[in-house]
């Protein structure tokens, strides 16, 4: 995935961490494993504007409810954002309309980019057959504030704009990274596909292009929503 996207530009990059938790920690370990600088990690009840943070580009990681406020304050100081919260979508228009340059996703993994991919494929075939119903699992770690994910949404809207319909299953239990499978059953059998996050290393190494990609668009002067399909078409 990286050796689409390098940048000569890679080592001056200031990156500021709104929301410090599992996964912003990490993205700022793999930012300054690559050479980047992290002037700010915001966690909640500090105090901070967006023009204090000394920042080039901002990684959003907070909560579904502070996600929001937190980038249009960031858009009103020109800085470009890559979200990594999820559970906040229903607001997207008003980050549309604050205009700014910000990428979000439900899931940097490229693993689960493909998952999406193969499920657009799988539910046009199984809408061939009515005997089967599809259903998505969805588990995570216990400290999850939103469900169900961000994946299993994005998962069920790939499902409905290829002509199908699923429920889905939420479960919250341990400190299992995570795990999206969409299923058919009839019953006779199973289909399944399946992906399960072993480390939170994939969603860092991802959302670290995604900020990389986002600070050289932000550069050239462009403006706009994008998302992983923008990211990943760069790649292939």
């Amino acid at each position: 995935m990286a050796s689409g996207l390098k940048s000569s530009n890679q080592q001056q990059m200031r990156v500021a961490v709104i929301g410090y938790g599992k996964l912003g920690a990490a993205v700022a370990e793999v930012a300054e494993a690559k050479g980047w600088t992290v002037v700010a990690r915001i966690n909640k009840g500090d105090e901070w504007t967006a023009s204090g943070l000394g920042a080039d580009i901002v990684f959003e990681s907070s909560t579904p409810q502070d996600a929001v406020n937190n980038v249009l304050k960031c858009i009103a100081a020109n800085l470009p954002v890559v979200i990594g919260t999820t559970g906040w979508h229903d607001r997207l228009e008003e980050i549309k309309d604050a205009g700014g340059t910000v990428f979000h996703a439900t899931n940097f993994s490229i693993g689960v980019h493909l998952l999406n991919e193969m499920s657009a494929y799988m539910t046009r075939t199984m809408n061939k057959f009515p005997e089967y119903s599809a259903h998505i699992k969805d588990v995570h770690h216990i400290h999850k504030l939103d469900a169900p994910s961000g994946t299993a949404l994005t998962l069920r809207e790939v499902v409905r704009v290829n002509g199908g319909d699923t429920t889905i299953d939420s479960v919250r239990e341990g400190e299992i990274v995570g795990i999206h499978e969409l299923s058919w059953n009839s019953e006779v059998d199973v289909l399944a596909l399946r992906h399960e996050a072993t480390s939170r290393q994939g969603f860092a190494l991802g959302a670290f292009q995604a900020l990389l990609w986002l600070s050289e668009k932000h550069a050239k002067g462009a403006r706009g929503i994008y998302n992983m399909n923008d990211l990943i078409s760069k790649i292939q």
